[in-house]
């Protein structure tokens, strides 16, 4: 398996020094936010050639796997042309990712949380997002990743399965599995029943999964903790994983400096 944290979590640096640091706190892959994380990028639209080589030469000297490309973007929004400017984002991180080599471009779903009700309403718009993103994606040898958040439009099993089934075009279209970014203090109580089915939607389309654990407080903000001291139980993710995703990239999502390397070591023991 590869290890992987989410880049910018150490700072913004050049392309040599943060592919150096990244190799040498112990990891192989990254999630990389270009703008957050390279000097000197301050947009996906705007990166230069040289500067997108110079990104792929280093990760590529120091073997960091580039897994995600993040673009987060509001692909439900309801305005409109927000949500064009969005899907226009994504086409130009695709190109980006292209001649990375980058694993798949990310993003989630929304930019809010939303009420039940706007999570029925946007799931329309977010599928014609997809539809236009995945299209692109096929066209010039890309693949798009989207990331399920409970309180956002994809944030359901339900909701999860049934765009699926409407993009279907596993090539082009991923998932990124953040398992905490989709329990509630209810569903954390009973995970054992929870995340199979998880794990059968997502099947064989899954493009990393993001690491993380927390406490989960009834109607308030979980708590994040390191690995292995809150609520997560990854037992049953960890066996999907051995079974069907033996070459997965495990990404350490919102590091906690302090415990990077004790988190690290969660990992590797995973």
């Amino acid at each position: 398996m590869k290890y992987g944290c989410r880049a910018h979590d150490y700072g913004c640096f050049t392309a040599q020094e943060l592919a150096k640091v990244l190799a040498n706190n112990g990891y192989n892959a990254a999630q990389l936010a270009m703008p957050k994380a390279i000097q000197g990028i301050k947009s996906l639209v705007d990166v230069t050639p040289d500067q997108l080589e110079d990104v792929r030469s280093a990760f590529a000297a120091a073997n960091i796997e580039i897994t995600v490309l993040s673009c987060y973007q509001d692909l439900s929004n309801p305005n409109a042309e927000v949500r064009r400017s969005a899907v226009s984002s994504v086409f130009s991180a695709l190109k980006c990712q292209v001649t990375l080599g980058a694993g798949q471009v990310g993003s989630e779903s929304a930019c809010r949380d939303l009420s039940p009700e706007e999570k029925a309403a946007t799931l329309p718009l977010l599928t014609d997002s997809i539809l236009r993103i995945v299209e692109q994606a096929a066209q010039i040898g890309g693949c798009f990743a989207l990331e399920p958040v409970y309180t956002h439009t994809l944030g359901t099993l339900e909701a999860l399965q049934k765009l699926k089934e409407t993009v279907a075009d596993p090539q082009h279209f991923h998932i990124i599995f953040d398992p905490v970014n989709v329990l509630t203090a209810d569903t954390a109580a009973h995970q054992a029943e929870f995340w199979p089915g998880w794990c059968e939607v997502i099947g064989k389309d899954l493009a990393c999964i993001h690491m993380k654990d927390a406490l989960f407080v009834p109607n308030a903000p979980r708590i994040p903790t390191p690995l292995g001291e809150g609520q997560m139980d990854y037992t049953i993710l960890r066996d999907w994983l051995h079974r069907e995703h033996p070459d997965a990239a495990l990404l350490r999502d919102e590091v906690i400096l302090s415990a990077a390397q004790r988190d690290l070591n969660f990992i590797r023991a995973m």
